[in-house]
């Protein structure tokens, strides 16, 4: 049986069988400590006076410290494995938790990694990147302003070691097998919601890629009515997010052998909370992280997710969110790299 666009076909519970099944027939390697919990978050709901909120425990993920892209990195090292790599490269900000995870990840697997990092104001060695170190990657360091071309660099990389005869390999952070780590959290999430009687109207999460296109993906072949946002923590140079977002969902799509896809209208990113750019701690981020953190001790990042919960706060302060909503924010993790940012942290909690 094919998953089917009409609502009235299937049930919720056939549904989630059906897209479990198509997920089965691709390659997977297990990383993550799965389910992460649904939480409710009684506290700050009060302080808001807004929705109803939970939280999706992504940064419990259990890879090094956990987040978001372990579930990612299951199906793109499921994949890349069976080309047999000698090393591995990837690359992003010096404070990637993606480099953090792929590292973590690498090492269980017994591969050697390469780590190409920006790091154009000489950071210290702290957060994400004394991690890194730790768990063994191999990093060189890259004086790139712009963080959207980091690919050419890792791309470079990649070269120099299959030029030395070495099986180097590139994990793609934008590969079409990327999304379906959130194709197969909208399912679990979808049980959990079923299994506590909560029907969201909202789900929002940081995102700016992959993490976005499989959970719309999901909501789609799961016929979710709720809306997901997407709040951007950078903008993409090379095309806007909505039409980056949309086409990696297309493509998983084929991957699973489903005829649903995604437009980049369809995609709905708020693009108003970067802040002072990308890596950079915004006020109302700041704000964000120690409200969620004296309510119901849930500790967020100053990269994305305290972002992503500023927006929630403001949105409910603009009567665009009210008590008749039901928000579930998705935690994508990223603790590490708090404590990069230790005197900004300091200037904003200490009080």
């Amino acid at each position: 049986m094919a998953i089917t666009n009409d609502r009235g076909l299937q049930t919720r519970r056939e549904r989630r069988e059906l897209i479990q099944a198509q997920l089965a027939r691709l390659p997977r390697v297990r990383l993550a400590a799965l389910p992460t919990p649904l939480e409710p978050l009684p506290r700050l709901t009060a302080e808001l006076g807004g929705p109803r909120l939970f939280i999706k425990r992504d940064d419990m993920t259990g890879l090094a410290f956990g987040g978001n892209k372990t579930r990612i990195l299951e199906y793109v090292l499921g994949d890349l494995l069976r080309q047999a790599p000698d090393v591995l490269v990837t690359g992003a900000n010096i404070q990637s938790n993606w480099c953090r995870q792929a590292t973590a990840a690498a090492v269980k697997l017994g591969i050697p990694i390469v780590l190409v990092l920006r790091n154009t104001d000489m950071q210290e060695i702290q957060g994400n990147a004394l991690l890194d170190v730790w768990l063994g990657a191999e990093i060189r360091f890259v004086d790139e302003p712009d963080m959207t071309l980091m690919p050419a660099h890792v791309e470079a990389v990649v070269a120099e070691l299959q030029g030395e005869g070495k099986r180097a390999l590139m994990i793609d952070s934008w590969a079409a097998t990327t999304p379906l780590g959130y194709v197969g959290m909208a399912v679990e999430l979808d049980e959990q919601c079923e299994a506590l009687g909560v029907e969201p109207t909202q789900l929002w999460l940081a995102a700016a890629g992959p993490t976005h296109s499989g959970l719309l993906l999901g909501a789609r072949l799961l016929h979710w009515s709720c809306q997901v946002t997407g709040v951007t923590p950078i903008e993409w140079t090379n095309a806007s997010i909505e039409t980056m977002v949309s086409r990696t969902a297309n493509a998983a799509a084929e991957l699973l052998k489903v005829e649903t896809r995604i437009t980049p209208a369809e995609v709905h990113t708020l693009h108003d909370y970067i802040g002072p750019g990308y890596g950079f701690p915004s006020p109302a981020g700041l704000a964000a992280m120690r409200l969620a953190a004296r309510t119901d001790a849930v500790l967020l990042d100053p990269v994305y997710t305290g972002k992503a919960m500023a927006a929630l706060v403001d949105k409910v302060g603009q009567g665009l969110l009210t008590a008749a909503d039901t928000v579930i924010f998705l935690h994508t993790g990223g603790l590490p790299a708090t404590f990069a940012y230790r005197d900004a942290l300091l200037a904003a909690f200490h009080t």
